[in-house]
């Protein structure tokens, strides 16, 4: 796991030619930034007598968010072992009929799940920017920029894991799964969209 060495680390490897880590990592990481600073904000909430009304809420909410930062920093690797097995299974052996055959099952069945780990990050960051949102809404005012920051990352998480969801859904044969994971990841996407601009509008409004 990329999160037990330095972050240094983990840039230094995201900028040499190996495929891994990638953009899916890269969003993932995003992601769990943003979800970080949602929850800073939430931290920065609580105990404060000019908030008390909203305690019990921003407690449920930090709790949901710091559940996605430990997801979003799972997602990272999950998203580079995903990649690890697709490329396993381009590289299998394919000299007969049947080694041809088995090895496009393989590459179908690892595109799916290559599609569905970004997908998931998709997902996450349109639940993160929903709650972002609220915060923004009863969140300490003096840090509502943070709160905004982190819903940009979100946002940037779950357009960069869109591509990598494309890009899967393109080589898959089973087009009623596309259009299922097609479907899933455009609800996500416009609800990002849609919490997004409510955000701008709320912090114009109380900073």
């Amino acid at each position: 796991m990329y999160f037990d060495k330095p972050l240094q680390h983990y840039l230094d490897e995201l900028a040499t030619a190996k495929s891994t880590p990638g953009g899916g990592s890269a969003s993932a990481l995003s992601g769990a930034m943003g979800a970080a600073l949602a929850s800073m904000v939430a931290h920065l909430t609580l105990g404060k007598d000019e908030y008390a009304d909203v305690q019990p809420e921003i407690e449920e909410i930090l709790e949901q968010t710091e559940k996605l930062r430990e997801r979003f920093q799972q997602l990272m690797q999950a998203d580079i072992d995903a990649y690890g097995r697709l490329s396993a299974a381009y590289k299998m052996s394919r000299t007969t009929p049947e080694e041809r055959e088995a090895r496009s099952k393989a590459i179908q069945a690892q595109l799916v799940e290559a599609a569905l780990v970004p997908l998931e990050m998709t997902e996450a960051a349109a639940k993160l920017v929903q709650y972002c949102r609220r915060i923004a809404e009863i969140g300490n005012v003096n840090v509502l920029s943070d709160v905004a920051t982190g819903a940009m990352l979100a946002s940037s998480a779950g357009a960069g894991a869109a591509w990598i969801v494309r890009a899967n859904l393109r080589s898959m044969k089973n087009l009623e799964l596309v259009t299922i994971l097609t479907d899933r990841l455009n609800y996500a996407l416009d609800e990002i969209t849609t919490y997004s601009q409510q955000i701008t509008k709320v912090v114009g409004s109380r900073a």
